[in-house]
Order: C-alpha cells, then sequence, then structure tokens
C-alpha cells in the first residue's frame, strides 16, 4: 500500500496562502489603531424656523394697488379701503378705512375710518417701507400730512405734519404731497413733491414729534433741497440726508458714516444753510468731517488740510468744485 504525500510544490503554496492571510489581518489591524476612521455620515440639520404665508384674507370692499400690505414681524395685514360707507354720488369712493387683521386667522383686530384726506377723493395709502420689529408702527400716506399707527399702544393714530428747515414757497396745489416714507430705527423719514425731505421720532410713542435737518442747502440750478439730519442713535449720531428719485421711484436714506460718531452740534445757523458743510468730532483733535450735502457724500480730506482751521477747510473744498 503505497500512503499518499503532499509534494513539495503543494506545500510552497499553502506556506505562501498562510503567509498573505497573516499580513492582510495584522495590515487592518495596525490601520484601525493608528488612523482613526472618518465617518461619512451627514449630521442632521437643525431645524429651521417655518416660514410664515402671506395671509390669504378676504377683504370686503375696494382696496387699490399697494394699499394691502403685510407686516410680517407681528403677522397682521394692514388695509386701507373704500366700501359703500364712504361712497359719495358726486365723488365715488373715498379710500380712507383702516382695517387690520390677524395674519393667520384674518380676523378683524382693529378698524376705523380716516378723517377726509383733504378732498374725500383723494385717497390714502399705506407708506412701502422696511418695517422693522423695532418700529413696530404702520405709516399712512396723507396728501399733506402722515398718520402713525402704533402696534404696540392699541392702534393709537397720531397725525403729523411735516416741518422744514427753512420757510418752503408753495408753487402748485401738488407742492408738499407726501410721496415716500421709510423706517429708520426709531425715526420716521420721507420726502414731499418740492419741499424736499422731512423725518419724525417716534422713541416716545407718547409724543412723536417732527424733526428738523440740522443742515440744508438749495440747488439754485433746480431749486432741490438736500437735506441732512443728525439723528441720535447708540453710540452717538448718525448723518442721513434722505433723496427720492422721482424718475426711478427710488427713496434711498444716505446714512453718511460707518459707524455712530460722537460730533459736536456747535455750528452756526449761517454755516449749516450751504452745501459745504464741516463738522468736528468730540476727541481730542477735534478731528474734521467734511460733507457734500449736494452729493450727499463725505469728502477725503488730505492731512495737510485736515490740519487746518474750518475756513481754511471750507475754502480748500470750494476750489475743488
Amino acid at each position: 500500500m503505497i500512503r499518499g504525500h503532499l509534494s513539495p510544490m503543494v506545500l510552497l503554496i499553502a506556506l505562501l496562502m498562510m503567509v498573505a492571510c497573516t499580513d492582510t489581518g495584522t495590515s487592518s489591524s495596525n490601520s484601525t489603531s493608528s488612523t482613526p476612521e472618518t465617518s461619512t455620515t451627514t449630521p442632521p440639520e437643525e431645524d429651521a424656523p417655518p416660514t410664515l404665508s402671506p395671509p390669504e384674507c378676504q377683504i370686503s370692499g375696494e382696496v387699490l394697488d399697494g394699499n394691502r400690505v403685510w407686516i410680517k414681524s407681528p403677522d397682521v395685514l394692514a388695509v386701507i379701503k373704500a366700501d359703500e360707507s364712504t361712497t359719495t354720488e358726486e365723488l365715488g369712493p373715498s379710500h380712507r378705512i383702516l382695517e387690520i387683521l390677524d395674519g393667520r386667522s384674518c380676523e378683524q383686530k382693529f378698524q376705523t375710518t380716516l378723517p377726509e384726506n383733504t378732498s374725500p377723493d383723494f385717497p390714502y395709502y399705506i407708506a412701502e417701507v422696511q418695517y422693522n420689529s423695532v418700529s413696530n408702527i404702520i405709516g399712512i400716506q396723507g396728501f399733506y400730512k402722515v398718520i402713525v399707527c402704533d402696534l404696540e399702544q392699541d392702534y393709537k393714530l397720531t397725525e403729523l405734519k411735516p416741518e422744514f428747515f427753512s420757510e418752503r414757497e408753495y408753487d402748485d396745489p401738488q407742492s408738499g404731497m407726501v410721496q415716500r416714507l421709510e423706517v429708520w430705527e426709531d425715526y420716521l423719514l420721507g420726502y414731499t413733491q418740492d419741499l424736499g425731505a422731512f423725518a419724525f421720532d417716534l422713541s416716545d410713542r407718547n409724543a412723536p414729534k417732527a424733526v428738523l435737518p440740522f443742515a440744508e442747502w438749495q440747488d439754485p440750478d433746480n431749486s432741490r433741497y438736500h437735506s441732512m439730519f443728525l439723528l441720535p442713535t447708540e453710540g452717538g449720531v448718525q448723518a442721513i440726508l434722505p433723496f427720492y428719485d422721482a424718475e426711478e421711484d427710488n427713496f434711498m436714506l444716505y446714512p453718511l458714516f460707518e459707524e455712530p460718531q460722537q460730533v459736536s452740534d456747535q455750528v452756526t445757523q449761517a454755516a449749516r444753510n450751504n452745501q459745504l458743510l464741516v463738522l468736528r468730532k468730540q476727541d481730542e483733535g477735534r478731528t474734521p468731517i467734511a460733507i457734500d450735502l449736494g452729493a450727499r457724500d463725505l469728502v477725503d480730506l488730505p492731512a495737510n488740510v485736515a490740519n487746518k482751521n474750518t475756513q481754511d477747510i471750507l475754502k480748500w473744498m470750494r476750489a475743488q468744485q
């Protein structure tokens, strides 16, 4: 009987396979211990806050374009409308009913009929402003006046009349018509036809008041007014030069400073009625701030000019024009 046996070749192949298995296991073990695995699983995103959709409330009565405004922060729908109660046979519908609805339930929260807007057939308009949660107001444009509805004080209504830096001449019945409004912090700024910019301070909700410009210049070429308001805010004041481009229907506030400044208001009345103006910071060097009201911008001063007195700085500025 011949006994079976393994050939040298078979033994060699078996040995090589055992070595390969041992190396592979060792390599995998070393890799795991020296380099931790990186998970490819994306962590779940945090739940995003729900986005409210605009209200789809049904409004009874007639509503003009632009007189249905959703104010997102308090989530209310403000409407100015006309119905049979404000319609006359002679002049037709009078758009002066202010209605405020809940943005989700569409339940009426407030309604009132505003006084005639100079004439019954002159409509009021809800201002197309960038409403913010700080102001919490609704601005309403009358023909010559502004009405503020305070959402924090039971929809209290306050009539405000624009005031100006200097006496104005009314060229025709359209002069003084409120064209635009905008909210900036606790201030409501606006623009009137031919008469220029105005502002109201709403910081005291019980007594909103008009704010006069700090400086103003009337361009002799087109009679357009350029006004600058120094409005107190946290950290100092901000200089704002509102301007309305009627051709583009664009109302801009033009804040001058990148951040609020501590500025001296010791400037003579005569000096404030010019295109060029120099203010002084309340720092140790009384650093000058050069302003061109016509360009609604700051003027860069060379170091050798900034060290001069105010009259010499103004002289240099005029020479650059």
